[in-house]
């Protein structure tokens, strides 16, 4: 107790104070400005519920993880954070931040003694420091001091609960004795509360989008199946009737084989061989894999001009139309160029991977060109050719043979819309725009 028969004020509040007032004076016992109880307790709600926000403002867990230690490690002033979870019998650092970081991330220890190892089991939350410890014999893990350079001379650990599960540890260590103190340790408990739900939340996220893709995935395998019955098997029925019955004929004597007819029958084996050859192309799209949205794009585009004669483009450019220098240097330049969010890059490749299948089958079109326009934030792709059109509104509500459906819920699942302009004359536009993305500099790549 301080002059004033008040407790000290926590260290996590003394952030509270205007940044010019020096720590003594806001800890002083002469200063007629300490917070009250329960004044001090409506800041750590502030507090608190500030934590709250920053961390679950992101459904993805690497941000998550990130926004996390850095609000710990603001709030409770301490040097160092990190998050530990599960991984079989052994503990994983999944995020650190501070001093070792580099040395600690994707670290692995034993799981089965040790600080972390006791909060995992027992679900309580521990301090410690040089001195002591909230439970005795508690210690921190030699390993981790040893590879990390870096002595905590207090520390602090929390459970992550979700319900009745401990998904793992958040820790705040400090390298001072008195860094971190005990009247800190309920203030990580409900910081790890609050991180607790916003790793529940991009886990269930992460679920979701893995059951979405899933069920794009059967979707695409029943639509290679139509395409399979609708094309390939009535092409290879053809052959099939039309050899056999020209057999019989000859066999009668009816029929002596011309060559027209044995042309007929290759242009139709051909044609099969053509469908069978587009759809294995879109079950291995390993390109997308190798070199990216739009080294994927230049090598099918590529491909398509060679082998149908059609006069196909692909346009890059910025958000104020200027072009993309690496439209012009050919499929290398396409291949280096910056890779996109993994999940956007193979909706997009879907979608104009159906819009130029329509173009190539319904259209009839001499010319296509596909467009991909990049802004800071977000982006959009354009296929649009030059050959017969079809009633768009119409198409949007059968969307039988088109696909629509399919492209427009992927464009969806990307967060943007999907805009198609048809006209029987005017040829076709399908569009996705607005899909939201971050383009990282060329500074932030070097750095």
């Amino acid at each position: 107790m301080n002059q004033c028969g008040r407790p000290p004020l926590p260290r996590w509040l003394m952030r509270s104070s205007p940044p010019h007032e020096p720590r003594s004076e806001v800890t002083s016992s002469m200063d007629n400005h300490i917070p009250l109880p329960d004044t001090l307790q409506r800041r750590t709600i502030l507090a608190l519920n500030d934590l709250g926000q920053a961390v679950t403002a992101s459904l993805r867990l690497d941000e998550v993880f990130a926004r996390a230690l850095n609000e710990v490690m603001t709030l409770l002033e301490s040097d160092g954070a990190a998050i530990l979870m599960p991984e079989g019998d052994r503990l994983h650092f999944v995020a650190v931040s501070g001093p070792g970081a580099a040395q600690l991330r994707g670290l692995r220890i034993p799981g089965h003694s040790g600080l972390g190892s006791y909060v995992m089991r027992t679900g309580e939350a521990v301090w410690l420091n040089d001195r002591g410890s909230s439970v005795p014999g508690i210690t921190v893990n030699p390993q981790t001091e040893k590879l990390g350079g870096f002595h905590a001379g207090s520390l602090l650990a929390a459970p992550l609960n979700h319900g009745s599960r401990t998904l793992g540890v958040l820790m705040a260590a400090h390298r001072d004795v008195d860094g971190l103190l005990a009247d800190d340790l309920p203030v990580l408990a409900a910081a790890a509360n609050w991180v607790s739900i916003a790793i529940s939340n991009a886990k269930l996220h992460e679920q979701a989008q893995e059951a979405r893709e899933q069920r794009a995935l059967l979707e695409e395998r029943n639509r290679l199946a139509r395409e399979l019955h609708d094309a390939v098997t009535q092409s290879l029925y053809s052959i099939s009737t039309l050899a056999g019955a020209w057999r019989r004929q000859i066999d009668a004597g009816h029929l002596q084989p011309q060559k027209e007819q044995i042309a007929e029958l290759g242009e139709l084996a051909q044609q099969a061989l053509r469908e069978v050859r587009l759809l294995i192309y879109e079950l291995r799209p390993t390109e997308l894999e190798e070199e990216g949205l739009v080294g994927a794009l230049f090598r099918r585009l590529e491909t398509v001009e060679q082998r149908t004669g059609i006069h196909i483009r692909l346009l890059i450019s910025d958000d104020a139309g200027q072009p993309h220098p690496v439209a012009s240097e050919g499929r290398q330049g396409m291949v280096d160029f910056y890779r996109l969010p993994t999940p956007v890059e193979h909706g997009l490749y879907r979608i104009a991977q159906e819009a130029l299948n329509n173009a190539l089958k319904h259209s009839h079109a001499t010319a296509v060109t596909v467009s991909i326009l990049l802004g800071r934030s977000t982006l959009s792709l354009e296929v649009k050719d030059n050959g017969r059109g079809f009633d768009a509104p119409q198409a949007q509500q059968t969307t039988v043979g088109f696909g629509l459906s399919s492209m427009n819920e992927r464009a969806e699942n990307l967060g943007g819309r999907l805009v198609v302009l048809s006209s029987p004359e005017g040829g076709t536009c399908v569009r996705v725009e607005g899909v939201p993305y971050r383009f990282v500099d060329a500074e932030e790549m070097i750095g």
